[in-house]
């Protein structure tokens, strides 16, 4: 576990500097003959900008940007303590990773091969009329309710001249109102080769599929997607800023209640299961159990664990703060059994902090400390430890072909694999989701198998 520096916030950058690029190709020009060369660089460069991240991170490459990483362009925000504030930014992370694959699946569903043969001719977009309707479908779904006819139209001649042309197609109607006569906004389709047949679609959409960029529609769609992360983001930003000027002290997180302090070393990482209130939604008075990593903190008293979140590697984060000491803070709430655990802060001597919870318990089967009854000093202001760039090979590493199966997934759809919708694409799209989502559940679970290991567990 490295704290996160230059090279590590360097290649973060990169990664989603090549994400952002890929939603705007896509943007610029939503379909183009495959393979999409542009788009398969985005994905090179978001790919090579993780490798170097990989590297650093398990310190199998030394970056020249060395440097440790500013608060501001770190998961810290200000003096916050950054785990739990990491799981959001994951969270909103795939998210906006969501917005490029929506897109990507609908520029893979309107470039067709019948596109692509009717703009390797002379092609043309012109009114046309229906002339027969074969077959009408009627799709239901939670949206509406949409219908769908195969139609012959009549459509004007090779340079708008001589015999019009009988072309098939498909049209949609949200009324379910089509009828032998209806004239049509328009239609794509190649004069001089009938057997194609036609696309019927409408002037503001015709433009993204001749190679220019996606339709209103479609930018309104996506933005309307991206308006609740982005402003989430915002709101945490603000309320960051707000946090910022303010020193974090055992004060400031107990409150008025009286606390009391330890004074301790590191001893070692280990995992545990800590108690606390029991679940107000469920009927039941029995507190809930909690598997978490934790610091063993050792004092001429006895020892303590400090449990922290889950996110982080006890052992790693024992290690990368082996020889330290410091005060450990927590108030007892006297409205509560001893058991349940209550939060903590260890302050360390460096003036860096961690934060967790820890039980209270009693005299008898834990040190106590002393009463905390001196403040630190105002101009003490504390820093978390951290933040580190978190790769934990037996927890993350099983996870990560799951995540490189949808990344592989990805690659072959701009490739243009299957570009008929055929049944290889579909398997490339379900794998492009159900890959991270398996890699993230894996993840879950190594994770708790992990903890159970560090706790002696089954």
């Amino acid at each position: 576990m490295r704290e996160r520096d230059l090279g590590t916030a360097a290649a973060s950058a990169l990664a989603w500097a090549g994400a952002a690029a890929f939603l705007v190709c896509l943007l610029v020009r939503k379909i183009a003959p495959y393979p999409r060369w542009d788009l398969l660089a985005c994905l090179t460069l978001s790919a090579v900008a993780f490798l170097a991240w990989w590297l650093r991170a398990t310190g199998r490459w030394r970056s020249p940007l060395g440097g440790v990483v500013p608060p501001a362009l770190g998961l810290k925000v200000g003096q916050w303590w950054w785990p739990p504030v990491r799981g959001t930014y994951i969270i909103l992370a795939v998210w906006l990773l969501f917005v490029p694959f929506l897109l990507l699946g609908v520029s893979t569903a309107d470039n067709t091969p019948q596109l692509a043969a009717i703009t390797r001719h002379d092609y043309r977009f012109a009114p046309v009329t229906i002339t027969k309707i074969h077959h009408k479908y009627r799709n239901q779904s939670k949206t509406g309710t949409t219908y769908r006819y195969m139609v012959t139209v009549q459509a004007p001649g090779p340079g708008g001249q001589g015999k019009d042309l009988s072309l098939r197609g498909e049209a949609e109607s949200s009324s379910g109102s089509l009828s032998i006569g209806d004239r049509l906004t328009g239609g794509l389709y190649a004069p001089d080769a009938p057997s194609l047949g036609v696309i019927l679609t409408n002037r503001r959409q015709v433009a993204s599929l001749l190679g220019g960029p996606a339709s209103c529609a479609e930018m309104t769609l996506l933005a309307a997607i991206s308006a609740f992360p982005v402003g989430l983001f915002l709101v945490l930003a603000r309320s960051g800023s707000k946090n910022k000027g303010g020193p974090l002290t055992p004060e400031s997180v107990f409150g008025d209640r009286p606390a009391r302090r330890l004074r301790v070393h590191i001893a070692g990482g280990t995992a545990g299961t800590w108690l606390t209130a029991p679940d107000p939604k469920k009927n039941s008075d029995a507190p809930r159990t909690t598997l978490s990593p934790a610091l063993r903190l050792s004092s001429p008293e006895g020892t303590r664990d400090l449990f922290i979140d889950r996110c982080l590697d006890p052992q790693a984060l024992a290690g990368v703060l082996e020889g330290q000491a410091g005060w450990l803070y927590w108030a007892p709430d006297s409205g509560k059994p001893p058991e349940w655990s209550v939060a903590a802060l260890l302050v360390l001597d460096d003036d860096r902090y961690v934060y967790g919870v820890t039980p209270p318990g009693s005299a008898e089967d834990l040190p106590q400390g002393e009463q905390a009854d001196a403040p630190l000093p105002e101009a003490r202001s504390l820093r978390a430890v951290g933040p580190y760039a978190l790769w934990q090979s037996a927890v993350h590493g099983p996870g990560m072909y799951g995540f490189g199966l949808g990344f592989l997934a990805v690659c072959l759809i701009v490739a243009g694999v299957d570009p008929g919708g055929g049944p290889l694409l579909s398997w490339c799209f379900v794998s492009a989701v159900g890959g991270p989502v398996a890699g993230l559940l894996l993840i879950q679970c190594r994770r708790t198998a992990y903890l159970r290991r560090l706790a002696g567990g089954p």
